[in-house]
């Protein structure tokens, strides 16, 4: 099931380009982001294997992570841990479109030409979505404080260059909701 996770996930990573990116947070109130210093990066525990995807992304996280004023360290001294998720869907879209039936040109009735009839056309489109959930836990109790969720469409990325750019552009964007250290 992971190997298919991750396969998925690397999927929606080659196949991201053109962005139609969507990005929502949610917090929970009552916590004091102010008590947050040092943070650690949790890999998924369905299996052993860290994947270069999985890598990437951590240090992706840990890089925005540090740009906002926290410092990495290892699990047993973080005050929060950073956990992710990937998910891939296929989505289907049904669009209706009308289109014009009759003889052209269309005159109007003056000219003894009726009107053209116009007829529903229905159309479906398939796609494959990504999902990407970055989760802030805090180690006493394994609590969500934080989450924040990228969803996208998937499009085609050529080169582990163009990769690595989107992984960064991902996580920045989901984390851009994130408090930063300084203005705690």
């Amino acid at each position: 099931m992971i190997y298919r996770l991750q396969l998925l996930f690397l999927s929606w990573l080659l196949f991201a380009g053109c962005s139609t990116m969507q990005v929502q947070s949610d917090y929970d109130p009552q916590f004091d982001f102010r008590t947050l210093e040092t943070f650690a990066v949790v890999y998924p525990k369905k299996d052993t294997t860290v994947t270069l995807t999985q890598e990437r992304i951590a240090e992706a996280l840990v890089k925005q992570m540090e740009a906002k004023g926290y410092r990495k360290t290892d699990k047993a001294h973080a005050d929060f841990y950073l956990l992710f998720h990937t998910d891939i869907t296929d989505k289907r879209q049904v669009v209706t479109d009308y289109q014009s039936v009759g003889l052209y040109p269309y005159y109007g009735y003056r000219y003894g030409y009726g009107a053209p009839m116009v007829v529903p056309v229905q159309r479906e489109y398939t796609y494959t979505e990504g999902k990407f959930i970055v989760d802030a836990l805090n180690p006493k109790g394994n609590r969500i404080f934080w989450r924040g969720i990228a969803t996208d469409e998937l499009q085609k990325l050529k080169t582990p260059e163009e990769r690595i750019a989107y992984i960064n552009k991902v996580i920045s964007k989901v984390l851009a909701s994130f408090p930063d250290k300084k203005r705690n």
